[in-house]
């Protein structure tokens, strides 16, 4: 059986294309744990350890993340790793789509329906986290800091939602995020940007090819090496 462990904060798309699909199983792991590395990096150890017994493909969910795929090692039948430096290429649809809106919006602090829906957006990090163990002034204080280098707000619409610009979405759904991403762009003073998602490296995490440029490939027993990701 082949099975992809990925990030919580991309299940929506990966179950949405993924279906039915037999022979494939997908193994989620808790959203937000890029921020702390350390720990992130245990737990897939520990999931790849205990999953690759059954043989078949096996394939992760992450980018780089904070450095946390650093010194996996492959179990015995290979590992597949997106080379990507965390899931935002994945929204976008793979590395030469994300390098595009890099060079366009350098700063970008992007948005999906995920994070929102996580209350991990700014404002949901200040409303759910920071407050309760500092303080509201405090908690802002904190995430201004936390993203004063970031010039823009990035929200990254599903396929097909046809969010095209800041002012208006084609869904009551739809325009919920907007207007959240909105939020968090005003209230931190950020200009807020529209971007269009794109499913292809969802796809490509299911279902290959993982073959090219947009996967590294961990031979057995090897480790994963923060080089992969920059060629």
């Amino acid at each position: 059986m082949d099975t992809v462990i990925a990030c919580a904060s991309i299940k929506p798309e990966l179950e949405r294309l993924k279906g039915d699909t037999s022979g494939l199983r997908v193994c989620y792991l808790p959203q937000n744990l890029h921020r702390t590395p350390g720990k992130l990096k245990e737990l897939l150890q520990k999931n790849i350890d205990r999953l690759a017994k059954d043989g078949g493909k096996m394939v992760l969910g992450y980018g780089l993340c904070s450095n946390a795929l650093v010194g996996l090692k492959a179990p015995e039948q290979g590992l597949y790793v997106p080379r990507a430096h965390d899931c935002i290429t994945f929204f976008l649809g793979g590395r030469n789509l994300y390098k595009e809106a890099f060079a366009k919006y350098p700063g970008t602090y992007y948005l999906t329906r995920s994070w929102i829906d996580n209350q991990k957006d700014p404002l949901g990090q200040v409303e759910n986290e920071y407050t309760e163990r500092v303080g509201r002034s405090m908690a802002e204080e904190a995430m201004e800091t936390e993203i004063r280098n970031y010039r823009y707000i990035g929200y990254v619409a599903p396929p097909g939602t046809e969010t095209g610009d800041v002012h208006s979405a084609n869904s009551e759904e739809e325009n919920r995020y907007l207007q959240r991403a909105k939020e968090n762009a005003s209230f931190f003073g950020k200009e807020l940007m529209c971007h269009k998602g794109n499913d292809a490296m969802f796809r490509k995490i299911l279902f290959g090819p993982y073959a090219g440029p947009d996967f590294i490939h961990i031979k057995p027993s090897e480790t994963v090496k923060q080089s992969e990701f920059l060629k």
